[in-house]
């Protein structure tokens, strides 16, 4: 039977994945103090139900939602905003980034609430959990402009991988993965170079301790398999994608094939790049049904990263991107180099088809959520401004405006364990709220037409937010190069 995003929403089927965490910095403009706020007369968009509730008043006491209505309280020491022709959604999540791994990335903390980002789920894998922790409640404490932050889980890589848990074997994965879930992690994730054998016994680990299995799909796994041992975070369609072809078994044994050489990492990319016109020209839409089916079932969820698809990576970017201030030099001098390696085939292969597998998915019932991948591998996906970026491809591959904006508010949160607190607008939910001069659910460019963010409760305006990405410019300007903490 097929099972709707809406159902999924409204039964609120949710499962908690990681802890919070963020670095030690502090950004120059600290967060004003959290009162009586009342914002008058805006139009709220329930992202749920896809609708405009007209002319309401919010009040929000201490950070938190109070009310939902017509009335306000009067006084003195109420802080008001005039929502008259403006829209208030939630405060939008992005769901896949590395931040805390590189000080360069901490530094970019602020941008994402410039662009009304308010949760991130951070991937980050070089530091211990009780340092990410440190980092996170460091900044908590501060009050500070940053984003909340979630850690996405404990990895277990592969016997050649850089990480510090590594397993090649099913008893060396369950012992790796409970060994990670002993330290207080609330959450397991994969790799790309986990063999089969250790991804089955970290998936048993994972529900003998009831706690979800996340990130991408490991080469030497098959999608449907991933499904059926209890997936529930997949990051990237990558593999979705071979999970729709004839010869999914045949290709995915030549990828675990390259992972077995002496240069694991260094082969695969090239692999995959020959890969696509053979997955492009085997594509079954009767296979990615099935596949989508079963996800559906198992309400597995699903961060396409279409952005992060090889045609999409350095579309529109110019030498003046206004984007690139927020890069250090460092950075941007890497991307170029990774651009210049990436082989050509890969180009615009298969981007369709991944966009129709996706629209396939959210058709099927397939919960989606929105990630950029910032801070990762991929070249120009930057930090803030990319999540943007990834709603647009979403309704460029067939969602509808409001499903794209569920996918970056509503069901990360549920998702993330947050289905009462974050999310929605409605009493005792956190304020984390975006004030916009355009419906997101007309046109989700008008996401970009930012009036303020309230974050926890408390009021940055455009002049505000203006600073936070001055001083992220800033910090690029003056960031120097440093070894990469983590392979993301």
């Amino acid at each position: 039977m097929k099972t709707s995003v809406l159902s999924w929403l409204l039964a609120c089927l949710s499962f908690t994945a990681g802890q919070a965490q963020t670095p030690p910095i502090a950004p120059p403009h600290p967060l004003p103090a959290a009162g009586l706020l009342v914002i008058s007369h805006v139009n709220i968009v329930d992202v749920v139900r896809e609708y405009v509730l007209e002319d309401r008043t919010v009040v929000v006491r201490d950070g938190c939602i109070e009310s939902v209505g017509k009335q306000a309280p009067t006084g003195r020491a109420v802080q008001r905003l005039n929502g008259r022709g403006l829209y208030l959604v939630p405060g939008l999540w992005d769901s896949r980034v590395c931040v805390l791994d590189a000080a360069a990335d901490v530094q970019a903390l602020p941008l994402y609430v410039a662009y009304g980002i308010t949760s991130i789920r951070d991937q980050s894998t070089g530091r211990p959990r009780a340092e990410l922790l440190a980092i996170v409640r460091a900044l908590e404490s501060g009050q500070q402009s940053s984003p909340r932050i979630e850690l996405a889980g404990g990895v277990v890589d592969g016997p050649n991988g850089a990480g510090r848990h590594r397993a090649a074997t099913r008893a060396e994965g369950r012992a790796q993965a409970e060994a990670l879930l002993q330290e207080g992690w609330r959450g397991l994730t994969t790799t790309v170079q986990l063999p089969r054998e250790a991804y089955l016994g970290v998936a048993e680990a994972a529900r003998t301790w009831h706690v979800p299995l996340v990130g991408p799909i490991p080469e030497a796994v098959l999608a449907l398999e991933a499904a059926s041992a209890g997936h529930r975070w997949i990051e990237g369609t990558d593999k979705l994608l071979l999970g729709c072809s004839t010869r999914e078994e045949e290709l995915a044994a030549a990828r675990a094939h390259s992972l077995a050489g002496s240069q694991p990492l260094g082969d695969l990319p090239a692999r995959i790049a020959g890969q696509q016109k053979a997955i492009a020209a085997s594509f079954s839409l009767a296979r990615c049904q099935v596949l989508g089916q079963a996800l559906a079932r198992q309400q597995t969820v699903v961060i396409p990263m279409l952005l992060t698809g090889a045609a999409q990576q350095h579309r529109d970017l110019t030498p003046n991107d206004a984007r690139l201030r927020y890069v250090p030099a460092a950075v941007r001098q890497q991307w170029a180099a990774a651009e210049a390696r990436r082989p050509a085939e890969a180009a615009h292969a298969i981007d369709s088809l991944r966009r129709r597998m996706v629209a396939e998915f959210q058709r099927l019932g397939v919960p989606l959520m929105a990630g950029s991948g910032a801070g990762g591998p991929v070249p120009y996906v930057f930090h803030g401004a990319s999540l943007l970026d990834e709603l647009d491809c979403l309704v460029a591959a067939g969602l509808s405006p409001g499903q794209a904006l569920q996918a970056a508010t509503v069901v990360p949160a549920i998702a993330a364990g947050h289905r009462f607190d974050l999310g929605q607008i409605a009493p005792d939910y956190h304020a984390d709220l975006l004030l916009l001069e355009g419906n997101p659910l007309e046109d989700i460019r008008n996401l970009r037409r930012v009036r303020a963010v309230v974050l926890r409760g408390r009021v940055l305006n455009q002049s505000a937010l203006a600073a936070l990405a001055a001083d992220a410019a800033r910090s690029a300007q003056l960031a120097r190069p440093e070894p990469a903490a983590s392979t993301h």
